[in-house]
């Protein structure tokens, strides 16, 4: 037996700290999602995630890696953990794989969330910013001694209301003089502190400076080291801020400002262009080395650059003593970068030594590349990417919501630039030419939920997967093929059907091309693929829905759907011209920018030749909404759809009998079925199932009660419900799932369900003959709450019907249910290994419809999962022969 995981999708966390490169060159890209550390290569289009790192119990809120091997991740809970990827593997690809990476230790020091991970620049020590307003500073070496309880060696205490948010390190090597670190810290503050301590002894950090000049909170920070001349390098600190300005700062040894006059510009008293110079000293005397801060006024925040309070030039206000070497620095604000409309969230320099550029990501929803003019060295903008802010927008009509990292490739000559955004999902840019001047091109990249994954459905082809989420979109998931005889199923998201105002809550699909979807609103909303999203499919997935759905369908279907700026549903659009003749994602001038028309919607999808941009998922892959289902006085809490998809069941919320009834709706006509079931319940019905046949209506809830409806066919040819069987009592907690089992499973004409319950247990149900009563017939037991139960449509040679379980602790099982000679058999076949199994509750679980099936057991079957950490899982699940 065997179990892999065919696709993972879960978004980014929305965080500055959130992602962080290999040094290695390998392109590896560790990021935060949910509760994990995921990895990716974006050269690799397409391959998605390679690995999901398990062990952080909360939200991971900052990623760093220390070194190729050593990767540092801190989370919500302020917990620090440390994962290693050993070199003593059996094989170089074992030692090389992602899965490699294993959690080494845990430190529990920080009682905050953790801001931000940061590394010397020789990966000797690792820092740590927290939000109960320390930095601490920690041994490489000893974090590497597995399970030990440790302290850091050093732990910088911030003055009260200076919370960090952001910290920079490098290396300072002063000619004849020992090398220091420098520490800059960003914070809750408009103002950045500088902290520096000798690199040759144990750390001992000291404030060297706080650099006023911007207006609002640091939110990023970033060394650069850029060799000027043959002598000395050039040290500068680029800081962004919420005030949307960037700012750089020089560090420079006291004599290279010898020749610096007197300018206007200097002088202004504008706080903007403050031009204030810090300096401070490195001495050493022969017995000892030690940091000096300069706390005079003619020093430390002494005065405007050009000139020092005395009057004379900075380098002639201070001589050198004859009997010791001192090493003498300061910095000085440089330049201004103004371009971005909102806040600055991440900054990074090019990762060559001696390419001076800076990639910025802000709030405003753009990157910018930044560099100094050949000629007049005034810092310009080279690139702008990402999308043209619209006021008042909404995701849904084309506002991402703003970029929160930014990620060159880590090769001199980098292939590629990324970040995330407020939807979770990656973008990514690959460069073609060199040089300052190449063009950045669009390519795809992943995409995933960022909150709880409530509701699975996959189309009754099994060709496609919706999934809803509390992240109040809709989704759908689709393998990509190069040809029709490409047998690979890379899965990506290929449409985005739904963004709405409300969490969604349930999905179930009616036809190939028609879904029903319901938020946490009262109303259910019924959906139809665009012909856009149908013509995408068969030119990248080789399925036609069109054809599954039958008839004329395709002379019916909208072209594309939009929203208007202030609604929430989806509006249908005929097909027209775009304007103009750009591309989707670049254009003249700013490279990358996207303005579209939402007319252009039909050609900016039919004509792709990979899988959707973002870009295109959020403003042209709706589907046009076709009915709203009203009835219910509160929120709907499930939905399902009969197999001869002619009935509609819903629920919603109900803390009495007068709300806990089940709504049938007609989905030819979409009118309501009159009267509502509403004669056993008495809370919230938690899901519903109908039986293969859709004979019987099974209900269940939170008042632990079951219940079975059956259906009557009155004269007019109208599908009534009525009850037939229901037990106070089906289980001693909530019962949270219900599943049918196939109907060969029983050799006689009996009926036979699951269901999953609080008290840590899944019951098999069966019928009598008559079908009057439904009674126990096996209870299994968990070591927590079950969550999620589903069967196989069919039975499957010499195992019989297969139920997969979802524990409320992640854990998902495979179970055989047979009905042998003896009795009713129930087997464990399978449990998935807790490297691969979801780290949170199991919301859902659906198997894969597959008619071209045999139910062999040496056949490979396909279960999607949906979990609270923000995750959607297809595993291929094999009970024989070879993998």
């Amino acid at each position: 037996m065997s179990v892999r995981v065919k696709h993972t999708a879960i978004g980014a966390n929305r965080i500055p700290a959130v992602a962080s490169c290999c040094p290695d060159k390998s392109g590896l890209v560790a990021f935060a999602a949910d509760r994990y550390i995921a990895l990716w290569k974006p050269a690799e289009e397409r391959s998605g995630i390679k690995y999901l790192l398990k062990g952080h119990t909360e939200p991971v809120s900052a990623v760093a890696f220390i070194d190729k091997d050593l990767l540092v991740s801190g989370s919500t809970n302020g917990l620090v953990k440390v994962w290693h990827r050993s070199a003593n593997s059996s094989t170089t690809e074992e030692s090389n794989s992602e899965a490699a990476f294993k959690n080494l230790n845990t430190i529990e020091y920080h009682s905050r969330p953790i801001n931000f991970v940061a590394a010397s620049p020789d990966a000797m020590y690792v820092y740590v910013a927290s939000g109960d307003a320390r930095v601490s500073v920690w041994s490489t070496t000893e974090i590497l001694q597995a399970e030990q309880i440790i302290q850091p060696i050093f732990t910088v205490e911030l003055e009260k209301g200076f919370f960090p948010l952001c910290i920079a390190v490098t290396e300072l090597s002063p000619p004849f003089e020992e090398p220091v670190y420098l520490l800059a810290i960003g914070a809750t503050s408009i103002n950045i502190q500088v902290y520096i301590s000798l690199k040759n002894q144990d750390p001992n950090y000291r404030k060297i400076a706080t650099l006023k000049g911007h207006e609002d909170w640091v939110r990023s920070l970033a060394f650069k080291r850029f060799r000027e001349s043959d002598d000395e390098d050039l040290l500068i600190l680029a800081s962004g801020s919420q005030d949307r300005y960037i700012r750089l700062w020089k560090i420079l040894p006291l004599r290279k400002y010898e020749n610096t006059q007197q300018s206007n510009f200097l002088m202004m008293e504008d706080p903007l262009f403050r031009n204030t110079m810090y300096k401070f000293t490195i001495k050493q005397t022969s017995s000892v080395s030690k940091v000096l801060e300069n706390l005079n006024l003619d020093n430390y925040e002494s005065s405007l650059l050009a000139s020092t309070s005395s009057g004379h030039s900075a380098s002639s206000s201070i001589a050198p003593s004859s009997h010791l070497n001192t090493g003498e620095y300061a910095i000085a604000f440089d330049a201004l970068l103004m371009g971005h409309d909102d806040w600055i969230f991440s900054l990074q320099w090019h990762p060559a030594p001696n390419e001076l550029r800076l990639l910025s990501a802000s709030a405003d929803s753009s990157l910018m590349i930044w560099s100094p003019d050949e000629s007049s060295g005034i810092w310009v903008s080279d690139a702008r990417l990402g999308d043209v802010s619209i006021k008042g927008a909404s995701s849904a009509t084309g506002s991402s919501g703003g970029f929160w990292t930014a990620l060159w490739d880590p090769k001199e000559m980098p292939g590629w630039i990324a970040t995330v955004g407020k939807s979770g999902s990656w973008r990514v840019w690959q460069a073609e030419g060199k040089g300052k001047y190449c063009r950045w091109t669009p390519k795809i990249a992943i995409t995933g939920h960022v909150r709880e994954v409530t509701g699975l459905a996959w189309a009754p082809s099994g060709d496609y997967l919706l999934t809803t989420s509390l992240d109040q979109t809709t989704r759908l998931l689709a393998p990509w093929k190069t040809g029709s005889e490409d047998t690979n199923e890379d899965w990506h998201e290929f449409a985005r059907p739904q963004i709405h105002g409300y969490d969604m809550i349930t999905v179930s699909a009616l036809t190939s091309i028609v879904f029903v979807s319901a938020g946490d609103e009262k109303v259910l909303r019924v959906f139809e693929m665009p012909q856009s999203v149908a013509q995408l499919l068969q030119n990248l997935c080789q399925f036609n829905v069109l054809e599954q759905a039958g008839g004329d369908t395709a002379d019916v279907l909208p072209d594309a759907a939009n929203v208007p700026s202030l609604g929430l549903s989806n509006k249908a659009v005929s097909k027209t011209t775009a304007p103009g003749g750009e591309d989707d994602e670049g254009n003249e001038g700013d490279q990358g920018l996207t303005e579209i028309s939402e007319t252009s919607s039909f050609s900016s999808i039919t004509e792709l030749q990979t899988p959707p941009l973002e870009s295109h998922l959020q403003r042209h892959t709706l589907f046009p909404e076709i009915e709203k289902l009203y009835g219910h006085g509160y929120e709907i809490s499930s939905a399902a759809i009969s197999h001869d998809g002619k009935i509609l069941a819903t629920t919603c919320r109900a803390n009495s009998s007068l709300h806990a009834v089940i709504r049938l709706f007609d989905t030819t006509t979409w009118h309501e079925i009159r009267p509502p079931l509403e004669e056993a319940h008495t809370l919230t019905v938690t899901d519903l199932g109908f039986s293969a046949d859709d004979r019987f209506l099974l209900s269940v809830g939170r008042d632990r009660m079951l219940a079975v409806w059956e259906r009557q066919l009155p004269e007019d040819g109208s599908y009534q419900y009525k009850l037939r069987f229901s037990t106070p009592r089906g289980h001693t907690r909530i019962i949270w799932d219900c599943a049918w089992a196939p109907s060969e499973l029983s050799s006689s004409s009996a009926y036979v369900f699951a269901t999953a319950s609080r008290d840590k247990s899944v019951k098999i149900w069966v019928t009598d003959c008559e079908c009057t009563a439904w009674t126990t017939v096996s209870i299994q037991k968990f070591d927590d709450a079950v969550t999620a139960v589903d069967f196989w449509p069919a039975t499957v040679s010499e195992l019989g019907g297969l139920l997969a379980i979802g524990l409320d602790n992640g854990k998902i099982f495979v179970y055989a249910v047979s009905n042998e000679a003896g009795g009713w058999s129930v087997k464990k076949l399978v449990e998935l290994d807790d490297s691969i199994a979801p780290a949170c509750s199991i919301s859902k679980l659906t198997w894969r419809p597959n008619k071209n099936s045999k139910n062999m057991v040496d056949e490979a079957y396909e279960i999607a999962v949906a979990s609270e950490d923000s995750s959607v899982r297809i595993y291929s699940v094999k009970f024989g022969g070879k993998d």
